[in-house]
């Protein structure tokens, strides 16, 4: 049964590979294979098969609800129901929308829509509630978000949530609620729950963690607590997750037994047992429903079915048994859940527990010594366990989580949880109580967060690299049992060789006189990374959450600490709105832009023509803007031209034809590049003919976004570059677009949309 569920994870993990799902009749030829079912030492085969085809089927009815090209971009009226708790976002200049998921109704044009994921600036002619049923005018687009290499993918993502379609809500369209949602609407009732609760709390700095703990809903948590909770690696703590079901799903059974046991002849034809076991269940159901049945949840509670069910059929069952059961179960409920860290982590954690306790006793100890003694030995044992698929997935590891989940777990569990659930049961029949016990939770919570805060702040709290190669976390893993093994087994200190790499093999970086040249997919704007040997420079940040979800991310995957000389284009907020995550997150040497005055703080300097510098045999030099240039931003933005021994790259910002013309007559030669940054991501009021030819590159990038709301690139400006037999690539059909540049000339583009791509990928 063990190696059948493992077989049957591998054939689902392997179709996670594919970039393409084939079409359904191709799935025909698989079947052959079942006949290893006949062979029981073939049968491993034959479960492999099934998993790949199970996972097969269950993505392509999800690409099945994708978005008809001739919707895409088109206002269209739909109506549906709103899912989920819709959350608040602020943008800067005080723009505020409501972003929330909302399931439409068939209709002529798309018989099969799926889940949508819309946004509405500005205020709805009535509160937005789960359940409500709307008309609305929309214009929608296909996920299609950023993908960079080392960096989140945001569209897997979306994908694992069903979530194929985003739109925004037309504000002059029509948005006309049509039916209020019914009693027994399970996200209204955690709706109603959240408001309630934060009528009861009103300020207090612990709210968000209690929403969270009571209905699954993060949205309410601070900046600042989410910082603290990822360094003390106590995140999974503040979620519905199956240690808090867990929990409840336990003292369910503890008091469901101790109470049916005074039931006198009802035991006899329900023994106690079977009955905590049926509330035990109820109790872990209903939890799950508070937090909204998120895919999390729904892994928990097959989890802890599969526990009860021992109990249920008086058979004991051994723990590794169990687990096999339940990856199962997770898997033909949801085979996409292993998209998910969460999935890795949670059965892994369970996993590490059971073999970390298995066959270990302490002898000649109280109860509550070896309770004790097990609850160290397992955070011990969780701690080093995960950290090779922590390191690989996150980048990081909290080195004091330990130390703060020995204190957190039971603090949450055995009085935050309890105190929240209680006072959410009552809220809407006895506030006065409700509020004094939530209260208290929240008072609890807030002496906890203040031990974690000063965890969170130690210098050493988080260790951070750059990803580990995949065999380097193999090998880890391997070590990691070496060293779980029980006392006295021979050599464990071997483990410790086996670890060694995931932290000593060193990220690949360029030789001298060589430079890599990346340039970032961050949609609608522009940030390229040039390194060299020893040094790496940054040109403009992108958007302000650009530079915390891409250009972050990159760099840390990459190993880069520090950056030498950041370069900011111009103000624009597509060029400069990321700068200061960078900034604040990493080490910057030299600040170089058009616009200081925006970085006064950081003594930033003004670029002018004619700075220059060297870097490991690779030439900088700054073409523009001349001293006391006066002109509007986008034709102030610094142009850097970046030679080496195997060609050139010219950066442009966001200049115009005005400032073109000035570039063409004060450099009518050192102007050409064989690898152009295309101005102002293709726009019509640049790349002028006299420019291209000017320039004379070889190849031209555009940085845009996919659909973006100016049209860039134009398709005039794309045609004029493919006219003069320049080779174009566009960030939003590629993804991050990767050079080397060594004596070798110009190596072939690295395309992140090739190299990475999946069936998920539109």
């Amino acid at each position: 049964m063990r190696l059948g569920a493992i077989a049957f994870l591998f054939g689902i993990l392997f179709c996670q590979t594919l970039s393409f799902i084939p079409a359904i009749p191709s799935f025909i030829l698989l079947f052959p294979l079942f006949a290893f079912f006949i062979l029981p030492r073939y049968r491993v085969i034959a479960l492999f098969t099934l998993g790949l085809l199970w996972a097969m089927w269950r993505a392509d009815m999800i690409l099945a609800q994708k978005l008809p090209n001739a919707l895409e971009g088109q206002d269209i009226k739909i109506t549906g129901t709103i899912i989920n708790l819709p959350q608040e976002k602020h943008y800067r200049r005080n723009v505020s929308a409501w972003q929330f998921d909302f399931a439409p109704l068939p209709f002529k044009e798309w018989q099969n829509p799926g889940k949508l994921r819309l946004k509405l600036f500005g205020n709805p002619p009535q509160s937005l509630r789960p359940g409500q049923q709307w008309q609305f005018t929309v214009r929608l687009k296909r996920v299609h978000e950023s993908l960079n290499p080392g960096v989140f993918d945001y569209s897997k993502y979306l994908f694992q949530q069903r979530i194929l379609t985003k739109g925004t809500v037309r504000t002059k369209g029509e948005q006309r609620l049509l039916s209020e949602p019914s009693l027994f609407n399970s996200d209204n009732l955690r709706y109603r729950l959240a408001q309630s609760i934060r009528a009861e709390l009103g300020d207090s700095a612990s709210i968000g963690i209690i929403i969270a703990l009571a209905v699954g809903e993060r949205q309410w948590l601070t900046s600042k607590q989410k910082t603290i909770l990822q360094r003390t690696g106590t995140a999974h703590l503040i979620a519905i997750s199956g240690l808090h079901i867990g929990f409840i799903a336990m003292l369910a059974f503890w008091i469901a037994r101790r109470l049916w046991s005074y039931a006198g002849k009802a035991t006899l034809w329900l023994p106690a047992p079977y009955f905590a076991a049926f509330v035990s269940f109820l109790a872990a159901f209903l939890y799950a429903l508070l937090a909204g049945f998120s895919i999390s949840t729904q892994r928990a509670l097959i989890m802890i079915a599969v526990a009860l069910s021992g109990i249920m059929f008086s058979r004991k069952v051994a723990p590794s048994h169990i687990l096999a059961y339940a990856l199962l179960l997770v898997l033909l409920w949801d085979p996409l859940s292993i998209l998910s860290a969460g999935f890795w982590l949670s059965f892994g954690a369970v996993a590490i527990i059971a073999y970390a306790l298995s066959c270990r006793c302490e002898q000649g100890i109280s109860s509550l010594a070896k309770w004790g003694i097990g609850t160290l030995h397992s955070q011990i044992a969780v701690v080093l366990g995960l950290f090779p698929i922590s390191l690989y997935i996150f980048g990081y590891i909290p080195l004091t989580s330990i130390l703060a989940n020995t204190i957190a777990i039971p603090w949450v569990s055995f009085i935050v949880v309890p105190l929240t659930l209680l006072g959410t049961a009552i809220i809407l029949y006895l506030p006065a109580l409700s509020g004094e016990l939530l209260q208290i939770a929240a008072y609890t919570l807030d002496a906890l967060n203040s031990s974690l805060e000063w965890l969170a702040h130690i210098d050493w709290a988080i260790w951070q690299q750059h990803t580990p190669p995949l065999w380097s976390v193999l090998t880890a893993m391997i070590g990691v049992a070496i060293l779980l093994l029980p006392r006295g087994f021979p050599a464990r200190w071997l483990g410790i060789i086996w670890i060694l790499p995931i932290f000593f093999t060193p990220p690949p970086y360029p030789n001298r006189g060589e430079v890599w040249f990346t340039l970032l997919d961050i949609g609608q704007g522009l940030a390229a990374v040039i390194r060299t040997e020893n040094y790496v420079l940054l040109y403009d940040t992108g958007k302000a959450f650009k530079g915390r979800t891409v250009i972050l991310p990159f760099f840390r995957a990459k190993g880069i600490q520090q950056i030498d000389k950041l370069l900011i284009s111009h103000d624009d907020n597509d060029h400069s709105g990321g700068a200061r995550s960078v900034l604040k997150n990493f080490r910057v040497d030299e600040i170089l832009t058009s616009a200081p005055e925006k970085f006064k703080e950081d003594n930033a300097r003004l670029c002018q023509a004619g700075q220059y510098w060297h870097w490991d045999d690779v030439h900088f030099q700054i073409l523009h803007p001349p001293k006391n240039y006066q002109a509007k931003d986008n034709d102030r933005s610094c142009v850097l031209k970046i030679t080496t021994i195997g060609g050139t790259i010219l950066l442009s910002g966001d200049i115009e034809k005005r400032t073109e013309y000035h570039l063409i007559k004060q450099y009518p030669i050192d102007l050409k590049a064989d690898i152009l940054i295309v101005p102002h991501h293709g726009s019509k009021t640049s790349s002028t003919i006299n420019f291209i030819k000017a320039v004379q590159p070889i190849i031209a990038l555009f940085s845009a976004g996919y659909r973006n709301r100016f049209g860039h690139p134009k398709k005039e400006i794309v045609q004029r570059y493919r006219h003069h037999k320049i080779k174009v690539w566009n960030t939003a059909q590629t993804g991050a677009i990767q050079f080397q540049l060594s004596a070798n000339g110009i190596s072939p583009p690295i395309l992140a949309r090739e190299e990475m791509r999946r069936y998920w990928h539109q």
